[in-house]
């Protein structure tokens, strides 16, 4: 392999391991009843992209066919940010660092991480749908919410 490429490599397992750290970190700071907001946000995230032609429920088949896509999910989390809507950014989050652990084996670990404790906010996402539809009006695609990715799913 290219020395550079090695090297690149190495410095993005990093930055990718030091972000989900954080983000699981975050994560098991919260109730399971708030993990439930996150899944139904995410679950959102996921059926939203899917009517656009992105299938994330094969994240392996994603990462292989388009391995550049993280990064595009990651720009987006970026802007969600920006405009103050962290609910959104954290949502997506989920997916970027899902498709980060799926194309790189060294961060395997910390996507079934991620999703153990997700898993934690099953029982609680037609709740958390019912919450953000009060508040905001809105109505979340919980469809599919309560299904771990195959990648993670037998190590949960």
């Amino acid at each position: 392999m290219n020395p550079f490429s090695d090297l690149m490599r190495g410095w993005a397992r990093k930055r990718y391991r030091k972000e989900a750290d954080r983000l699981i970190g975050h994560l098991r700071t919260l109730d399971d009843e708030s993990i439930g907001l996150v899944l139904a946000i995410a679950a959102h995230h996921r059926n939203a992209l899917l009517e656009t032609g992105v299938d994330l429920r094969d994240l392996t088949g994603l990462a292989r066919s388009q391995p550049m896509y993280q990064h595009e999910l990651a720009k987006a989390v970026n802007v969600l940010t920006r405009n103050k809507r962290q609910h959104d950014s954290l949502g997506l989050q989920i997916w970027v660092h899902s498709l980060r652990c799926v194309a790189d084996p060294g961060l395997f670990g910390l996507g079934v991480d991620l999703w153990r404790e997700l898993k934690r906010g099953q029982p609680h996402v037609a709740k958390a749908r019912k919450l953000v539809s009060k508040e905001t009006g809105f109505d979340l695609n919980i469809s599919m919410a309560n299904e771990v990715p195959a990648e993670f799913s037998d190590d949960v």
